[in-house]
């Protein structure tokens, strides 16, 4: 592997600072620029897009370790933490959710015509990715009080039992 310039590595270095002192939900631009950063190392491009996507502080670190020619640290595995969340934060997001899946079951039920595989019944949307107008932990919270159900893939759904919450 080629070296790279040093004020390269120390632009990763400092985003890296960055990304890890700022707020998850406000680290989207330094995301971003940390991207651009890394397609300039010459970094492959599908590791990045794993790196990004996924938001992997720990992956990032590594990759930047590697660009500066030290070797990866093995991965600590680290217990999930939990996060108390709010009753009245998770109430709001429960109505925020409850909201955009109304709204996007209502978009399914205004289209024209219904498929011919379907046998004339509408379809029905069960399950969303959640708003990202809150954190992943309020989600998760909310799915092990039993306000939401886990889908698989970041998808949650509204519980049936969950129709008439009292909080």
């Amino acid at each position: 592997m080629a070296t790279l310039p040093d004020q390269l590595l120390k632009e990763l270095a400092d985003k890296l600072a960055t990304i890890e002192a700022s707020d998850a939900a406000m680290a989207g631009p330094h995301w971003g620029a940390m991207h651009k950063l890394l397609l300039k190392a010459k970094v492959d491009p599908t590791a990045i897009m794993r790196l990004v996507a996924s938001r992997d502080v720990g992956g990032l670190r590594n990759t930047i370790a590697v660009l500066r020619g030290e070797p990866p640290v093995a991965p600590q595995m680290e217990a999930p933490k939990r996060v108390e969340v709010d009753a009245a934060v998770m109430q709001e997001a429960l109505r925020v959710f409850r909201r955009r899946l109304k709204f996007a079951q209502l978009d399914a039920d205004s289209k024209l015509g219904v498929g011919p595989m379907s046998g004339g019944q509408r379809p029905r949307i069960r399950s969303m990715v959640p708003p990202r107008e809150f954190p992943i932990h309020v989600w998760e919270a909310l799915a092990d009080a039993g306000k939401l159900r886990r889908e698989g893939q970041g998808f949650y759904g509204i519980t049936d039992e969950d129709s008439d919450v009292h909080w």
